[in-house]
């Protein structure tokens, strides 16, 4: 046997396996999504794209397509913010940071299910840690975090604790590769720290944060969980976003077909969105972030 046939037979098992997972299922679905399915008697009757017509028509759709961009702005928002933060935090030397380096990577080792479980009992109204806090600083602690407002932004600032490490640890081993130099010649040419920041470390960050956000606008759609147990996809309809609606149509009211479709149009904004972060990311590749960030010290000199 040739090398190139064993090396085919290797990978074989693999692609059966993906193929009964992921490919077939994929397939399937999309096959749902132009057919009637009547759950009670399985028979399955052709319906072109009227299960479309019907997604994009309903006003239920639109308002859950809008909670899922206003979703995943918080979720970039925060995860890009604490990512940022902490990798310039462990990128300073101080004691303890190879613990602190080490400890940041609990949230990511947690289950979506088990952070949405601890942020839920976090912001209970009753007996929640943040309520404790306030109480112990003579504040009224009976404050109902969970509103139809503040839903949507705490849901995302929860599934951010828990993703933002991975955005740490990409923003961080890009820092240690920065040439002192550059730092060293803004200070010369008497950067201030933001001047320093915006015009050497930031062209360096740019990739890998951008990468980052890529990651994260494909996370906020896998973020049922964090919204079911937080809460439940209210106050009322606060917090029900696409992928709780269609959670809600095809396993709650199972209607398979229609919850099908509503899966292809969320793939389809979800790749939409995912272009625009690659548009940015490509224009970005044209500059060189070590001449880059050179040429602004240069030129910003004094600053």
């Amino acid at each position: 046997m040739s090398e190139q046939r064993f090396a085919h037979l290797l990978t074989l098992p693999l692609a059966v396996v993906l193929f009964a997972v992921v490919i077939f299922p994929v397939l399937y679905s999309l096959y749902m999504s132009f057919t009637n399915i009547n759950e009670l008697t399985g028979v399955n009757s052709f319906a072109g794209i009227q299960n479309y017509i019907d997604a994009l028509t309903s006003s239920e759709t639109w308002t859950a397509t809008l909670k899922t961009f206003v979703y995943v702005f918080w979720l970039t928002l925060f995860s890009g913010g604490i990512a940022l933060f902490g990798a310039l935090v462990l990128n300073e030397k101080f004691r303890g940071r190879g613990l602190a380096t080490a400890l940041v990577i609990l949230p990511w080792a947690v289950s979506l299910y088990a952070a949405a479980v601890i942020w839920r009992y976090m912001y209970s109204q009753q007996f929640g840690m943040f309520n404790a806090i306030l109480g112990a600083v003579g504040l009224p602690s009976d404050v109902n975090f969970i509103t139809p407002t503040s839903a949507l932004p705490l849901i995302a600032l929860a599934h951010a604790w828990e993703y933002s490490p991975l955005g740490i640890y990409f923003m961080l081993a890009t820092l240690q590769f920065i040439p002192a130099d550059l730092y060293n010649l803004a200070r010369t040419d008497r950067l201030s720290a933001w001047g320093r920041f915006r015009h050497v470390t930031l062209p360096y960050l740019k990739t890998p944060l951008l990468i980052f956000l890529i990651l994260v606008t494909a996370e906020a759609t896998k973020g049922f969980e964090i919204a079911y147990f937080i809460s439940g996809g209210g106050p009322g309809t606060s917090s029900t976003h696409l992928v709780f609606l269609l959670y809600k149509e095809t396993f709650v009211n199972l209607n398979l077909s229609y919850g099908a479709a509503l899966s292809w149009i969320l793939l389809v904004l979800v790749t939409v969105i995912t272009l625009g972060y690659f548009w940015v990311l490509m224009r970005g590749q044209k500059k060189d972030p070590a001449e880059d960030g050179a040429n602004s010290a240069d030129a910003r000199a004094g600053e």
